[in-house]
C-alpha cells in the first residue's frame, strides 16, 4: 500500500470517528505507526511534492477535533465573501504564462532504472534516489540532464532492525543528509547521514533515541529536525544536539517559523499551526480566523478550510482579512486542504473530473492551469512550506514545479 492511500485510509477513518459508534482503541495510532513504516522518501528541504488519494472514499475526512482545543474568537476576523466559479474565470495556463516554472524530467536514470527526484540544482543537475525494493533507497545519484549523465553521490547504508529507511533528504552547503530509524534489543533509534554532493562515502552525523524526525532541514552550518518533544538543533559537521527551549508541540511550518498545535496522529485541532513563533526572531503571530464547523490549516500568512456541510472551501489571512469561500466539489480534510508556499491551494473546478492540477493563488485571486496531468492525487504543503519546488509523479510521468518563479 502507497503512502497516497495510507493517507486516504486515514482521513476517512477520522470522519468515520465522527458518524459511528466508538472507533476501536488504538486503531488510528495504528494506522499512523503502519503510514511511518511506508514512509520511505520523504524529500525535504529542497522538494518533492506530497501526493494524497482524494477520489472514491466518499467521505469527507479530518473533521474529529481535540476536546481541550476550542475555536478560536473570531472577534476581529472580517466576513466570509462568497466567490463563483464563473467570477473565476478561464485559469491561466502556466506553461505559457511562465514557461520557467514548470518542466517535465525524466523518471529513469540512463540505466532505467526509476529514480526518485529529491531536488534540481542550477545547471540543470537532478538529484534524486533509486530503491532495492519496494520504497528502500539504496543510492543517491546526480543525474546531469542536458549531457544525459548520471553518477552515483553515495551508497545509502541500512542498518540492521530498520523501521524507516532513508527519508526527509535535505541538500545545503554542497552536503546531502538524510534520516533512518531502527530497533535494536527493543530500543528504537534515529540517525542522520550525510554525504557530500561531490561524491563520498555517507557518515552518521548524529543518532539519538526515537522512531522518526517530522521535518528535517539545513540551515547555514546547522542541521535542524523537528521531534515530538520540539524542534532539535546540531552542527552539520557533527556534534552535540540541542533542544531549543519550550518548543515541545511544535512542528516546522516554513523554516524558522515553527507552528502549534499540531495533528497527534489521534485528533485533528481546530487551527491547525494557529499558534507561530519564528525561531529566529523571537516573534509570535495568533490566527484569528472565522468560525468553521471543518478544520482550519494554516501557514506563515495565510489559512485554509473546508465546511462539508456548505461544500465550500474557506480561505482567510492570519490576521481575520481577506477572508473568501469558493464552492467545493471533492471531499478534503486537512491532508488534502493545504496552503502551498504560503500562497497556493489546490482546487478542483471540475470536481473529481478535474485532469490536471489547478491552483488558486491567494494573492491574485486567480485559477492556474498547470498543464500536468492528475490521476487521483492532490498537491500538499511540504513539511518545510520555504522550499518552491515540488515533483509530481504519476502515470504521466514526473514534473516539476517551482512557485519561486511565478510573479
Amino acid at each position: 500500500m502507497t503512502d497516497d492511500l495510507d493517507r486516504a485510509l486515514r482521513a476517512t477513518l477520522t470522519t468515520a470517528a465522527r458518524q459511528a459508534p466508538d472507533v476501536r482503541a488504538g486503531l488510528l495510532n495504528r494506522v499512523e505507526k503502519a503510514r511511518r513504516r511506508r514512509r520511505r522518501v520523504r524529500m525535504s528541504a529542497a522538494v518533492a511534492a506530497v501526493a494524497v488519494a482524494v477520489g472514491g472514499t466518499g467521505a469527507v475526512g479530518g473533521l474529529l477535533r481535540s476536546d481541550h482545543d476550542t475555536p478560536p474568537a473570531a472577534t476581529t476576523a472580517g466576513d466570509l465573501k462568497p466567490v463563483s466559479l464563473a467570477r473565476l474565470g478561464a485559469p491561466v495556463k502556466l506553461r505559457e504564462r511562465w514557461p520557467d516554472a514548470v518542466r517535465n524530467v525524466p523518471g529513469r536514470l540512463p540505466n532505467g532504472r526509476v529514480l526518485e527526484p529529491v531536488a534540481l540544482l542550477d545547471g540543470g543537475t537532478l538529484v534524486g534516489a533509486t530503491t532495492s525494493s519496494l520504497q528502500k533507497p539504496d543510492k543517491l545519484w546526480s543525474y546531469d540532464l542536458d549531457g544525459r549523465k548520471a553518477r552515483v553521490i553515495t551508497d545509502i547504508v541500512v542498518p540492521g532492525g530498520s523501521k524507516i529507511f532513508a527519508s526527509d533528504f535535505a541538500i545545503g552547503q554542497g552536503q546531502v543528509i538524510w534520516w533512518l530509524s531502527y530497533r535494536v534489543n527493543g530500543r528504537d533509534t534515529v540517525e542522520i547521514w550525510g554525504a557530500p554532493l561531490a561524491g563520498g562515502t555517507a557518515h552518521k552525523i548524529i543518532g539519538m533515541r526515537g522512531d522518526s524526525i517530522t521535518t528535517l532541514l539545513i540551515d547555514g552550518d546547522t542541521i535542524v529536525w523537528g521531534m515530538s518533544d520540539g524542534i532539535h538543533k546540531a552542527p552539520l559537521s557533527g556534534g552535540a544536539s540541542t533542544v531549543v527551549p519550550g518548543t515541545a508541540g511544535y512542528e516546522i511550518v516554513s523554516w524558522p517559523w515553527i507552528g502549534s498545535p499540531v495533528y497527534d496522529g489521534k485528533a485533528w485541532p481546530d487551527v491547525l499551526y494557529r499558534s507561530l513563533w519564528n525561531e529566529r526572531t523571537g516573534e509570535r503571530r495568533k490566527a484569528a480566523l472565522a468560525p468553521l464547523k471543518g478544520t482550519w490549516s494554516c501557514a506563515v500568512t495565510w489559512c485554509v478550510g473546508s465546511d462539508p456541510w456548505k461544500r465550500t472551501m474557506t480561505m482567510q489571512r492570519r490576521d481575520g482579512k481577506a477572508g473568501k469561500t469558493l464552492p467545493l466539489d471533492t471531499p478534503a480534510s486537512p491532508m488534502t486542504l493545504s496552503v502551498i508556499y504560503d500562497r497556493f491551494i489546490p482546487y478542483f473546478p471540475e470536481g473529481l473530473r478535474t485532469r490536471t492540477h489547478v491552483l488558486y493563488d491567494l494573492r491574485t485571486g486567480k485559477l492556474i492551469d498547470t498543464g500536468i496531468p492528475r490521476t487521483n492525487e492532490v498537491l500538499a504543503r511540504r513539511r518545510n512550506d520555504r522550499n518552491p519546488q515540488r515533483f509530481i509523479q504519476n502515470e504521466a510521468g514526473t514534473a516539476l514545479i517551482d512557485f519561486s518563479k511565478i510573479p
